[in-house]
């Protein structure tokens, strides 16, 4: 009768949502109690060019969080925050925690 519930804080849970071949073909656009996020593949240099080298790069997941009601493309660049994280699947996950530390700090 008495099911005892845990009295946690809502946050964002994209467990079954979302995975790496996603992210290797789409981005990921969602929105939670008045912030936007979104999560799609980028690159990260590590190494810059040199002479007729190109730049030696590595996949990263790229999160990007800014305030509601606009989308992503309309929203003004000073309002977007980001952040880079490791293009895995623990890389989504740390960008899942980003997404809800950012959102119970306000930083949107």
């Amino acid at each position: 009768m008495g099911e005892k519930k845990e009295n946690k804080k809502p946050q964002i849970d994209l467990h079954g949502d979302i995975s790496i071949p996603y992210l290797k073909k789409s981005r990921f656009t969602g929105s939670f109690r008045g912030m936007r996020y979104l999560l799609e593949k980028g690159e990260r240099i590590i190494e810059e060019a040199q002479g007729e080298e190109p730049a030696k790069t590595e996949p990263v997941i790229h999160a990007v969080i800014w305030p509601e009601p606009f989308n992503y493309e309309v929203t003004e660049e000073e309002k977007k925050h980001s952040r880079d994280f490791t293009f895995t699947t623990d890389g989504i996950w740390e960008a899942v925690a980003w997404l809800n530390e950012e959102h119970e700090a306000g930083h949107f």
